[in-house]
């Protein structure tokens, strides 16, 4: 892969993964809340605070009232920070897998391209990108789920984490 194709590709894959993230954070805390809550029954006051009255949108909405709009973006420094590398990891990683296997393959046209190059190139890609996806997706989920967790509290505690370094 010439050296600017890596260059354009480093690029927008960072630029999707933060554009697309930016669209999808809130859904994903939402997601995180709603995983989060506590086997036991709660109260409804205490329930309210977490879940609201209409699943999702009811999260979301309750997160604004009592967060306010930022609360929707907890965590989303990690996501920035490792994800956006995790995501370029991701998407040069199958490009180069994906050109490496046509390549092996120049001999054998019907194997250039087919399902078995794309499956490989995405099976590996992901398992490459996980190395830095899993621990950012802990750092996020923690950040996402510590203010429930503190409006679960019989008292007001402390948050466990000031922020993503922190977590």
């Amino acid at each position: 892969m010439p050296k600017t194709d890596l260059q354009s590709n480093a690029l927008g894959s960072a630029a999707a993964g933060i554009f697309s993230r930016c669209l999808t954070h809130p859904l994903d805390t939402a997601k995180a809340r709603l995983q989060a809550l506590p086997s036991h029954p709660l109260p409804l006051q205490q329930k309210s605070l977490i879940v609201g009255t209409d699943g999702t949108y009811g999260v979301l909405r309750n997160i604004a009232r009592s967060e306010g709009i930022a609360g929707w973006y907890r965590g989303f420094g990690a996501v920035l920070v490792g994800g956006t590398p995790g995501t370029i990891l991701y998407f040069c990683s199958y490009d180069i897998i994906k050109n490496r296997l046509n390549q092996a393959n120049a001999n054998n046209k019907s194997q250039q391209d087919s399902f078995a190059v794309y499956l490989a190139s995405g099976m590996l890609a992901e398992a490459i990108a996980c190395i830095i996806y899993v621990p950012v997706d802990v750092v996020k989920e923690r950040m996402q789920v510590q203010s429930s967790i503190a409006n679960t509290a019989a008292d007001n505690i402390r948050l466990p984490y000031k922020s993503s370094w922190d977590a």
